[in-house]
């Protein structure tokens, strides 16, 4: 079975004003071959060729691996004032609501989450 990712950079491609895979290749420098395998599903894309072939494309990175069924997702107004407000160094981030895979976060859980982030960004100081 095709991976998900596989079928949607493909379809991504042709509704980008109906691309082929060289075209492609001239515009982002991505070799075809290496497009085709990521359309067949035999190579999977590193995240910064995932982005690349999104922002060609129009489409999510979310969309593209599964996430939505929205390939052109809009955050809605509460949503942006939300990830704008998102402060790490407070407690802003502890008393949002956020769900994972349908499961609201505890407390605990935007604890760690908050803890582990602070640890990634010191470590790239």
């Amino acid at each position: 079975m095709l991976p998900i990712y596989a079928k949607r950079l493909k379809e991504a491609r042709v509704k980008a004003n109906n691309m082929t895979q060289l075209q492609v290749m001239h515009s982002t420098g991505i070799n075809n071959k290496t497009l085709s395998g990521y359309e067949t599903g035999k190579n999977q894309p590193d995240y910064d060729t995932l982005k690349v072939l999104c922002d060609l494309y129009g489409v999510t990175s979310d969309w593209v691996l599964g996430h939505t069924n929205n390939p052109n997702s809009v955050l809605k107004e509460a949503e942006r004032a939300l990830v704008k407000a998102i402060e790490l160094g407070d407690d802003s981030f502890l008393d949002a609501e956020f769900t994972i895979n349908g499961r609201e976060l505890t407390r605990a859980d935007k604890e760690k989450l908050q803890s582990m982030a602070r640890l990634l960004l010191q470590q790239d100081r």
